[in-house]
């Protein structure tokens, strides 16, 4: 991926259905913008004029509680796209804030211009509609998960999730993200975290190495999923 012409972009979903022209329109209205670690993207309730692509490094979408803590929304990773949807809202500001994990860079795709090309094509208006749809679907099952399973279920489907496609076997999983950042994500206390992935060590399902966590029994991990805490 040069940072003339980011192959993320073009393969992404909101712009794959894109035609050369549009795709064209779309890039020469984009610019990439580099951050430090801890340095923020926008705030909450900033005006908003560019939805995102991450091409390297981590973002953290999160808002203030009424005490003044960070609650972690979402963890972004390279070739994600994030704040699409506040194109649609009819307060035109982002909901929540981002600020880089680590140094990252990231595309800023200008809102006004992305809406002008779906106002022009019906087509692509079914098109995206469709995917994000989809997209919807499986943050309610995400929300479900959060909600409803306890903090073993939780940590498993993280390691599962973060499975290499196309590798059945064991894997390795190398986490940028610090731990408390992970286990906020997860609405757990990071020394439950901790203690999960202890536990798990211990039946022998995974390997811990500082960051790394290698998954040995990837069929007694998902059976390890019907167990309680």
């Amino acid at each position: 991926m040069t940072e003339n012409n980011p192959a993320g972009l073009r393969q992404n979903f909101l712009f794959a259905g894109l035609s050369e022209a549009q795709y064209a329109d779309v890039l020469g209205a984009a610019r990439l913008v580099s951050l430090e670690e801890e340095q923020h993207l926008f705030h909450q309730n900033d005006p908003a004029r560019h939805f995102f692509l991450l091409q390297t490094g981590q973002i953290q979408l999160y808002r203030l509680s009424p005490q003044g803590e960070e609650k972690v929304i979402e963890l972004i990773h390279p070739n994600q796209t994030f704040a699409e949807a506040v194109m649609f809202f009819k307060k035109n500001a982002y909901p929540v804030s981002a600020k880089a994990v680590i140094d990252s860079k990231v595309w800023l795709i200008d809102m006004a211009v992305f809406l002008q090309i779906l106002h022009e094509s019906t087509e692509l208006c079914l098109f995206l509609l469709g995917i994000m749809s989809r997209r919807l679907h499986d943050a309610v099952q995400e929300i479900e998960q959060l909600s409803l399973h306890n903090a073993t279920v939780r940590v498993i489907h993280l390691l599962l999730q973060s499975a290499p496609v196309g590798l059945p076997g064991c894997y390795r999983v190398e986490w940028q993200t610090p731990k408390q950042l992970l286990a906020a994500r997860l609405s757990i206390r990071p020394e439950t975290f901790s203690r999960i992935l202890q536990q798990l060590s211990r039946r022998r399902l995974i390997a811990v190495s500082g960051k790394v966590v290698e998954v040995i029994d990837i069929e007694g991990l998902r059976q390890a999923l019907k167990m309680p805490d």
